[in-house]
């Protein structure tokens, strides 16, 4: 039985591709020995003047300048003048390698040539005020050393946010397109976050050395322990900077993942699979992208048609994630290619606002509207279009349904609320099912829900949330995660559990496709999840008194009555969810779906709704489709339970 909600289907493309799948690497620039030589010394000239700020700020302290019959201060004063000397060289071989820097567009140029005329100027700057910090030149003029630092400062400041449009630019430039993860994205970024901190943290230090404030009677020393304090810190920042700066010089060999930066219809292509496109309208106007696995692989290669009759399943991705997480891997380890060897009709879904999904027959997602979604219009909208699509192009009456995390969220709205639609579902694969929250172990989402961090997007008026940016996927998957994999499993361990089973060298390849982007609301909506544990409809909060009851409460501060006609949200209904089997999926390391909480929905649900339940060793949240081992702890699994329903009624 199939559903009767609105849909309009846009068109539909075919795409097959080559025989033997190509792999475009990068290009190949490599840095010639003179590039190499500037780097390396202009990393150690920065480094040893750092070094020397900080040992000269430390002998300013008043309790180390006494040291050595207070010659301590002079060999304070002198640091600064020859760490200043040592910023000076690794300026001029900045400006030097600028000058010789004739890679890329005619705008990166200029910036690059710009950013190092700055870096140029501070440390001319800071020369002139380091000798106006020596014993015998301060009483001449004790503010002109201070007032030289905060200008130089300032130089450094602009020189560094340049650096930051000249990162930003990098994206396509021939001369990065080879070495992409050296220090023009993931180090050069970290330096120059590390240049603009330390030049804040002198700007404030010079400041408080004024004489103005160390000479006051009464508070004079705390100015001054503040004013070194700062300049500490500053130097260590330095320090840092030009550590980030000597590690780029050593990463230039790193290899890419050649899948890192794919799209879900290029890696498709790329393990040799035919692939379609297909767009369907919503009935609220959504734009959504399909991917369609119509053969096997063997079918492709071979050149033959599709098989007849095949069962068609349809695969819903998670939150922030997109039809990508379903082919993220080799050919026998993502669920969509098992799905199509094992002769299915896959079909892979995109909730509105992810990559793939970003479009509206009204808005565009530069307008707020178009972000005023959750997962509750996923459930009420999208899947129903997608799944209607799917059924309506394969000719079928039914089909499977797999769903992940927030894939199995919108699938209990849009059961709840319409069990014909249930009832063309033959089987339902519920991943980590998400409903309740009110017991996930994940303290960072907790924390977040906690601080009402989405009240706090909504004053400063953002609605989007974590969309894919080129630069930010390019610094993530790209250069952090391919340098340093454990740091980025350990970041994303936070927030779905820990594991052993994902392949390290492919986190990179998932970051580079992840976050796929959402709504600031769908995001508020999980977290009203997490803080009230309940499985409700948006919150749009209500002011009201209520002893007075609802028929006093105006809907001006009741915006829960002008939408609902009640204090609170309705709970999603799902006693209601007779229709489709159901089978749950749980990981044992899982801290975002808990068995408490997964408990509770089954609880909530009809007995004989869910006919499985497994919960498998081992995984966390994002195993199910990360895992290099899912294949045989899941896949399988599933693979079993839809034989076993497949072509049975209700």
């Amino acid at each position: 039985m199939r559903s009767d909600s609105p849909r309009k289907v846009d068109f539909t493309v075919t795409i097959t591709p080559n025989q033997e799948p190509q792999v475009l690497l990068p290009g190949n620039h490599q840095l010639e020995t003179w590039e190499k030589w500037l780097e390396v010394s202009r990393a150690v000239a920065y480094f040893f003047g750092s070094l020397l700020f900080l040992f000269g700020s430390i002998f300013f302290y008043p309790e180390y300048s006494a040291k050595w019959n207070g010659n301590a201060v002079v060999f304070a004063s002198w640091g600064f003048v020859i760490g200043c000397i040592y910023f000076f060289a690794g300026a001029n071989l900045d400006f030097i390698q600028s000058i010789r820097y004739n890679h890329g567009t005619q705008l990166r140029q200029v910036l690059r040539a710009f950013t190092a005329l700055c870096n140029y100027m501070a440390a001319s700057t800071f020369v002139l005020g380091a000798l106006y910090f020596l014993p015998s030149w301060y009483p001449k003029s004790p503010e002109l050393g201070c007032w030289a630092f905060i200008n130089g400062c300032i130089l450094f400041c602009i020189g560094a946010i340049v650096e930051i449009l000249f990162i930003c630019t990098t994206h396509g430039d021939p001369r990065v397109s080879g070495f992409r993860i050296t220090n023009m994205f993931c180090w050069g970024a970290a330096a120059t976050l590390s240049t603009l901190v330390s030049s804040v943290f002198f700007i404030i230090g010079s400041w408080f050395y004024l004489p103005e404030y160390i000479n006051r009677a009464d508070d004079g020393t705390h100015y001054m322990n503040t004013a070194i304090t700062f300049y500490v810190l500053g130097s260590v920042c330095f320090v840092v900077n030009s550590c980030v700066l000597a590690l780029a010089t050593q990463v230039e060999e790193v290899e890419l993942d050649p899948d890192v930066g794919k799209s879900t219809v290029e890696l498709i292509q790329a393990r040799g699979y035919a692939v379609e496109t297909h767009n369907v309208t919503t009935a609220d106007g959504y734009i959504l992208t399909l991917h369609r696995l119509p053969m096997s692989y063997a079918e492709t290669q071979s050149g033959e048609s599709a098989a007849a009759n095949k069962t068609t399943i349809l695969l819903m991705h998670g939150l922030l994630d997109s039809s990508f997480s379903w082919v993220c891997n080799f050919r026998n380890q993502s669920f969509a290619f098992v799905l199509a060897d094992a002769g299915y009709d896959v079909w892979l879904g995109n909730n509105r606002g992810n990559t793939y999904s970003d479009r509206h027959i009204k808005y565009t997602t530069e307008d707020d509207a178009f972000w005023d979604f959750s997962w509750e219009d996923m459930g009420r909208f999208d899947l129903p279009a997608m799944l209607n699509h799917a059924l309506e192009v394969s000719g079928r009456d039914t089909l499977a349904l797999v769903g992940h995390s927030e894939g199995t969220t919108q699938a209990f709205v849009a059961f709840s609320e319409n069990q014909t639609l249930a009832q063309s579902v033959s089987y339902f694969a519920a991943l980590v099912p998400v409903a309740w929250l009110g017991h996930t172990k994940a303290k960072a989402l907790k924390f977040v829900a906690k601080i009402y961090l989405d009240k706090i997007f909504d004053v400063l008026g953002q609605v989007e949330f974590l969309s894919q940016n080129e630069v930010l996927q390019e610094i993530i998957g790209a250069s952090a995660c391919t340098l340093n994999p454990q740091l980025c499993e350990t970041a994303l361990a936070l927030v779905s559990g820990d594991s052993e089973n994902w392949n390290s060298s492919r986190v990179a390849v998932y970051l580079s496709e992840m976050p796929a982007g959402t709504s600031v609301k769908n995001m508020a909506h999980y977290a009203q999840s997490i803080r009230k544990d309940t499985f409700s409809a948006y919150n749009y909060d209500c002011s009201c008194l209520r002893p007075l009851g609802l028929k006093l409460c105006s809907k001006l501060i009741c915006k829960n009555k002008a939408k609902y006609g009640s204090f609170d949200p309705p709970a999603f209904p799902v006693a209601n969810v007779k229709y489709p089997r159901t089978g749950f999926f749980r990981g044992e390391n899982d801290i975002l779906a808990t068995s408490v909480d997964i408990d509770q929905l089954r609880t909530a649900m009809p007995l004989s709704t869910v006919v499985y339940d497994e919960t498998i060793s081992d995984f966390s949240h994002m195993d199910f489709t990360w895992a290099v081992n899912a294949n045989d702890k899941v896949y399988q699994s599933v693979l079993e339970q839809l034989e076993a329903y497949a072509g049975v009624g209700y």
